[in-house]
């Protein structure tokens, strides 16, 4: 649906809604929201206690970042990064039946 839904927008960004590179757009705007919502959800995972900590020890907010919360949610980012993998395999299967060509072409 969201591919037919996206056909205008498509068709404005890229200049046709028919083939491999037109595809791009609506898989793009399919899964980039999944995936900043793995992202969200790998990142509130991280446990609050370590974060106070570090603002404890008067951490900066990059600090934070870089050093507690990107490695503490690394497994879960890595596990979202092959489930969006995984569902724009899919999401690129459907865009073959209406005219995205496949992996055959």
């Amino acid at each position: 649906i969201l591919l037919i839904a996206l056909i205008p927008f498509t068709t404005w960004v890229v200049g046709t809604f028919i083939g491999p590179t037109a595809m791009i757009v609506p898989l793009a705007v399919g899964a980039i929201p999944f995936f900043a919502r793995l992202v969200e959800t790998a990142i509130r995972e991280v446990d609050h206690g370590l974060v106070e900590a570090v603002q404890s020890m008067g951490g900066s907010i990059p600090t934070i970042v870089r050093k507690v919360l990107l490695p503490q949610a690394l497994p879960s980012l890595v596990s979202g990064v092959t489930t969006t993998l995984i569902v724009l395999i899919g999401y690129s299967a459907m865009a073959g039946a209406v005219g995205g060509e496949g992996l055959g072409s």
